[in-house]
């Protein structure tokens, strides 16, 4: 098994100090399996946010916002790909070189996977719509994935899934649906929260409110983790119109 732990995500400072100098040293090559060690909401200097002023936001209290910049692909659902991915290897559902992953996704999931799968030794394929950016595609395959491309665009994700049953067909592959692995949530309950929690108490707020957008629901882990420090918080999801 190579990269971190769920606790080594949470506080790198566990990760062995030769392998956090040799993962600083990577961020600099993307590509590079080190940064499976940069996998954590923690950059040199903490846990990014930044407080929107109420001048802005027009609430009273205080709203943080965390950033997922430092994150190997700048965002944070590379956390749940890699955590879902290490799971199923430790379990032995599947092995480098003998499956191959199918990262079903319209964005950050799949770019998440298209990286974590070939770090870990893996061939790759993320399904999405035909009609995404031409830079989630150019992301996908600069990350040495292969692209599946479904009919339609981000609101057919029907299609993906006619697609992915008929891959799942296929005995060498394996299916890491972030609608369906908990290791999704628990990315989220055991780093997003601890994150979230340093950031808040070392502010000294409380909190009244954890507020995601869904996307795939794992970050409501975050919000269930929370509420057994402060039990008063309230989880709110951000879901679009359409």
């Amino acid at each position: 098994m190579f990269g971190p732990t769920f606790a080594e995500m949470r506080d790198p400072s566990l990760i062995a100090s030769e392998t956090r100098l040799k993962a600083r040293e990577a961020r600099g090559r993307p590509l590079d399996p080190l940064n499976l060690f940069n996998l954590s909401w923690k950059s040199e200097g903490g846990v990014p946010f930044t407080v929107l002023p109420e001048a802005l936001t027009g609430v009273w209290a205080p709203i943080v916002v965390l950033s997922a910049r430092h994150f190997p692909t700048g965002s944070h659902k590379v956390g749940p790909a890699y955590s879902i991915l290490a799971e199923k290897q430790v379990e032995g559902q599947c092995a480098p070189g003998e499956h191959t992953l199918v990262f079903p996704s319209t964005g950050n999931y799949g770019i998440g996977g298209a990286w974590v799968g070939p770090r870990m030794g893996y061939r790759s394929l993320v399904v999405l719509p035909e009609e995404m950016s031409a830079e989630r595609f150019e992301i996908i395959r600069g990350s040495g994935a292969e692209v599946v491309a479904t009919p339609g665009s981000e609101s057919n994700v029907k299609e993906i899934y006619d697609k992915v049953r008929e891959l799942r067909a296929n005995s060498a592959h394996r299916v890491l649906n972030q609608f369906e692995e908990f290791g999704n949530y628990r990315f989220h309950f055991h780093c997003t929260a601890t994150a979230a929690l340093e950031v808040v108490q070392g502010l000294g707020l409380g909190f009244g409110a954890f507020v995601s957008a869904m996307g795939s629901a794992g970050t409501i882990g975050a919000g269930e983790a929370i509420k057994r420090h402060h039990p008063g918080c309230a989880t709110g999801a951000v879901e679009p119109v359409q």
